[in-house]
Parts: structure tokens; sequence; C-alpha cells
């Protein structure tokens, strides 16, 4: 159908009556049988038409497929080219439908696409962009050039939204198959299947074999979706980096799962525009409830998230830079906005696990302790102090006795580790707060971890974050009200025992009496 409107439709304008807003009534007729055809998703016909309607339908036909089938997104009308958004919708078709991956499309996958898309075979071939093992990319992105040349532009709207593509050439919400719908202590992380094509698809994108995609590859890579996911915060400098900005596998994996956790639907997303060539639903698994977790005292996860505290100055950035592998600046920044940083750490049974840190403004964490799930997806906390400095250690105490009182009024408790940073400054002779928070809570935790970010002294904290995470019911505080609370329910519970025991016995005594007393 030709989008192009009529000669006679440039110069004047006969929807509507010269020098008035009033719709003439043909068109009237004929907007009533396409809203009658929309409305009833059904062909139609134009026997309720008069004839003479025919000759100014023609403007119809081009609004309607404008609105159908907009060219807009699609392709530069000056030069009739394809616009960068739709060849990466069209490039993720391609891979998605190139299932031996060897860059063409045969005979076999080009008519499965067809049939998907329009439930016909090929008819005939394609001279140009054709090499012995069939169609390929090149020569795919041509034939839509030429479709839209031809104003066929329902044939790159039927293709695209037959792989669910959005009239903004993304992915439509409902075509996400997979459900995240989870209890707030459970997370979602990427299954076997899932890291398996991830390193994979590493592989093939690492043309030099450096063990290392530099940012021309991750450009490479990400082509097929709309927009490279990692380019702005939280995940823009998160994991470790190669000296060009690159990654090695290690540091792709972990942004896949720092993506994952924080945003399971876009990292689902991002799957499917790079050729995930399994069912969506193999990709994720969702993990045993925290709460479960801490009553089997053992945790199955493979990615562990922390939230680091502490007032400011205290060293948290400078602690997440130094997980990371970077040189850390002796002046200091203050960081208004969460961040994270994911690497890739070895537990002390020798299997790796991804350690997710982030740091918690102080400014912030007003806001998160009045929000009553906020420690349901840690893992594990730790408090970072300038050991140097006893009033940000008082400090620092006060905002771990918030989150153990949080955590018992919540039921989302979580292991709490001490870290005491900036030990090349001064090694902290007397740890304990002037209030009287610390006493209460210090039973059951470790002592501070010492540590050195600038010095790399005390590396191994990370290990020791890893493995209180594993240990869910172990390093947990007790503030005074909490320990109480337990007493109580300890008590409580005790004497439910009693009564049920002393019940069933005066039951039991009450059915002898009351029968044969020989029997009892």
């Amino acid at each position: 159908m030709d989008v192009a409107p009529p000669p006679s439709c440039r110069n004047t304008n006969p929807l509507f009556f010269p020098g008035t807003r009033t719709i003439k009534p043909k068109f009237i007729r004929a907007l009533r049988w396409i809203f009658t055809c929309c409305d009833h998703d059904k062909d139609g016909t134009l026997s309720d038409l008069e004839m003479n309607d025919f000759h100014d339908l023609k403007l119809f036909n081009f609004a309607l497929n404008a609105v159908l089938h907009p060219p807009a997104p699609l392709y530069f009308p000056e030069t009739m080219t394809l616009k960068p958004r739709c060849v990466k919708a069209l490039k993720s078709i391609f891979i998605r439908s190139d299932h031996d991956k060897d860059g063409a499309l045969s005979d076999a996958e080009w008519n499965a696409l067809q049939v998907k898309c329009f439930n016909r075979r090929v008819q005939r071939n394609l001279s140009e962009g054709v090499n012995r093992t069939g169609l390929t990319l090149t020569g795919f992105l041509k034939l839509h050039e030429l479709r839209l040349k031809d104003r066929r532009l329902e044939y790159t709207w039927s293709m695209l939204r037959k792989h669910g593509y959005g009239g903004d050439l993304k992915l439509r919400d409902d075509y996400i198959p997979a459900s995240f719908k989870r209890e707030p202590d459970q997370t979602v992380e990427l299954t076997n299947e899932a890291v398996e094509f991830l390193k994979n698809i590493f592989r093939s994108f690492d043309l030099d074999e450096d063990g290392a995609l530099q940012p021309a590859d991750l450009e490479d890579l990400f082509s097929p979706a709309p927009e490279s996911p990692w380019e702005r915060a939280p995940y823009k400098d998160a994991a470790v980096e190669t000296a060009l900005g690159g990654l090695y596998l290690d540091g792709f994996l972990s942004k896949w799962s720092l993506m994952t956790l924080l945003e399971p639907a876009k990292s689902l997303a991002n799957l499917i525009y790079i050729g995930y060539p399994a069912e969506t639903t193999s990709a994720f698994r969702i993990t045993r409830q925290r709460q479960v977790d801490r009553k089997e005292q053992q945790s199955e996860r493979n990615v562990f998230q922390c939230f680091v505290f502490g007032p400011k100055r205290a060293g948290k950035s400078a602690f997440l830079t130094s997980f990371l592998g970077r040189e850390i600046s002796e002046s200091y920044v203050s960081t208004p906005e969460e961040c994270f940083a994911a690497n890739v750490v070895i537990d002390s049974e020798g299997t790796k696990k991804t350690l997710v840190l982030r740091e918690i403004p102080e400014d912030g964490f007003k806001l998160l302790m009045s929000n009553k799930d906020s420690l349901a997806d840690c893992d594990v906390a730790i408090f970072v102090h300038d050991s140097s400095d006893l009033t940000l250690w008082n400090r620092a105490s006060e905002m771990l006795f918030d989150v153990a009182q949080h955590g018992e009024n919540s039921g989302f408790e979580v292991p709490c580790l001490i870290v005491a940073a900036k030990t090349d400054i001064q090694l902290p002779s007397a740890l304990e707060p002037e209030d009287s928070l610390w006493v209460p809570i210090s039973e059951g935790l470790e002592a501070p971890i010492l540590v050195s970010m600038m010095l790399g002294y005390g590396r191994d904290v990370f290990h020791r974050i890893i493995d209180a995470a594993k240990s869910p019911h172990l390093s947990i505080p007790e503030t005074e009200a909490g320990r109480s609370r337990k007493k109580y329910t300890q008590i409580f519970k005790q004497s439910l025992i009693i009564g049920s025991a002393v019940g069933a016995a005066l039951l039991a005594y009450s059915q002898c009496t009351a029968g044969d007393s020989t029997s009892c």
C-alpha cells in the first residue's frame, strides 16, 4: 500500500469543509468503517460506503497505514535508509533467527522466520547479501530497505511486532515471559545455563583472545540492543576493568549478576537482544528466602549483597574502590547517592561467589531505615569507621544499633561485621564508643576487622564478608529489647508445650476414670 498522499490531497483538504473544522459526511462514514474494523478485529467490507467515496479513501489509506505502520521510527525519509535503532532491532531478530550462529540465515532458518512472521515460506531469493550458507545480515537489512522504498512498511513492522517490539523499538513489557514475583527476602540469579551462554558470547567477541572485551567489543556485543545497559549508574564503573576500560570475564559476569539482582526484567531483555537461544524461563532462578536460610543455617546463593554503612569520611568509597582493584584517591569526595561494586570472590571452599557491595550514604540512612523491607535483600552488613576518629566510631555504633533494631522489628536480621578503616593513620587502641549502645549489641559479633585500603592491608575482609553471608544465623547483633522479646517468646513456647502435655495427661486420666479402671 502506497503511504505517500495522492497529489490531489497535497494542495487541498478534502477532509474538512472549506473555512470550517467540520468533517465531511463521507469521511465520517469511512471513519466509522475503520473503527468498526478495529473494534471487532475483522477485515470488514465497503458495502456501507458510497461508490463516490472511494476516490478520497486514498487519504484514509495513507492515514491508516501511517497509524498502523508508522514510518518515523524505521527510516530516514531523505535517504530512505534504516534508522540506527531499527537496525539494532532487526539485528537482534537476525541473531535470534540464526540458530547455528554461522552469521547467515540458511534456507531453513529464513523460511522459519517467514512462517513465524507472515505464515508463508520464501517465494524468491535475494541476489544481494547472500553467501554460500544463506542470507547475511547485510542482505537481511538490505531486504528491509527495499521493502521500505516500495512503501511496504507493514513487512518490517510485522516482523518487529512478532518478535516483541513496540512502537519505541524496544521489547514490550508483555513480551518478557518470566515471572519475577518473589518475597522481599528472595533474589534473582542467573542459572548455570545462562552463565554458560554469556561465557560463550564473551569468547565469540574476544577476537584477539586476550581474555578481555574492550569498549569497542562491548559496543559490538550490545549492538542488537537499543542501547548499552551499562553506560549509566548503577552499572557504569561497577566492576573490575582493564586499563582501556574493557572487561575481563569475571567483570563481565559480575555486571550481569548485578543487573540481574537489581533489574531482572532488564537483564532478561538484554539476554533476548543478544540472542539467548533457550526458553527465557531457564535463564534465571529465584533464591530461597533468607529467613529459611537462617533456619537451615546455610545459604545456597551464588550472589551476595553487602550493605556498606558508615558515617561520612569513614572510608566507604575507598572500600569499594579497593574491592575493584583501583587506585584510591587521597582527597575526599562526598558520595551523595548509592554506589555499587561487583566482583568475584573465592570462598573458603574454593567456590566462586559474586559479592555486590552497596554503599549507603549517611544522608540516606534514615530514609532506608524508614522502609520496613529495606534489609530484606541484604545478605550481610558492614559498618566502616575511621579507626583514628572516635567520633566516627560512635556514629558507626549508632548506625549498627539502628540496623539491629530495624532487623528485629521487621524480621530481617542480618549478619554484621565491623571494619576499622584507615589503620595506616593510627592503630586503634580502644574501639569502644562513649555511649552505652555498643555493649548490649556486641555479644555474638566478631572483633572489628582492621584494614588499610591505602596500604592494601586486610584484603581478606572480602572473604570474611562472603563467609558471614554463607552463615546467615551467625554474627547477628541483638538489642536489649530484642533479647527480652526472644526470651519471652521462648518462655511462651515452653509454656504452651507444658500446657499441652498437662492437658493431654488430664484427658487421658479422665478417660481412664470414666471407663474400666483395670484398663488404665
